[in-house]
């Protein structure tokens, strides 16, 4: 998956197999396996020979659709919170602000519809921030925003992630804390909420660009 992930992330750049481990921050091993996979299924095309073969990814579509697929099997720890915000329009922006004190010590970023509404704006609201956050830290990162657990009226989700999920996180002009990757955006659009299938093939089209 962080292959995959690495992959998507290079937009169809030829890349040789150090590089791309080291931008999946996984072992050659790997990179090598993935690759094979994904060239009998014709997404990948290669060029060179030894150590001056390169890959591209030709069929980025495909291989995100793949992506969903097995994203959408996925079993994950949601908690579900209530965090006071009196203006709901200003929920993301409080809620990155409180996580930012968390520092460096907790790897996490923000996800789903809030997120990707703040890149491509299609909806006038969103109403639930999902946090992404490295697993055995909820409660830590609930204490440092000031949350409170909730089965009504919730309006942060938190997540338990790593790996391929925390993999090129970024920095949104205008706000502050961790987002999550545009791919890891566009892949918990896909939960049937709401007008969320609408924002994601807006997202995938606008954004992506696959």
């Amino acid at each position: 998956e962080m292959v995959i992930h690495a992959l998507l992330q290079s937009k169809g750049d030829w890349l040789t197999g150090l590089a791309l481990s080291e931008l999946s921050k996984t072992s050659s091993f790997t990179v090598s396996t993935v690759l094979q996979e994904l060239e009998r299924l014709e997404w990948v095309e290669s060029e060179g020979k030894g150590r001056q073969l390169r890959r591209r990814l030709s069929k980025p579509g495909d291989l995100l659709d793949a992506w969903v697929e097995v994203w959408q099997k996925r079993k994950e720890n949601k908690t579900k919170w209530y965090f006071f915000c009196p203006k709901p329009g200003q929920l993301l922006d409080q809620i990155s602000y409180r996580a930012e004190a968390a520092g460096y010590d907790i790897e996490w970023a923000i996800t789903g519809a809030i997120a990707a509404n703040a890149i491509s704006p299609l909806l006038t609201q969103t109403n639930t921030a999902e946090l992404q956050v490295t697993p055995g830290r909820i409660e830590e990162m609930a204490h440092t925003i000031g949350l409170k657990p909730a089965e009504k009226g919730t309006n942060v989700v938190l997540i338990e992630r790593s790996g391929s999920s925390m993999l090129f996180r970024q920095r949104l002009e205008g706000y502050e804390g961790w987002f999550a990757s545009p791919f890891v955006q566009y892949l918990d659009l896909l939960d049937g909420r709401g007008r969320n299938a609408e924002l994601a093939a807006q997202f995938r089209q606008d954004i992506l660009k696959v």
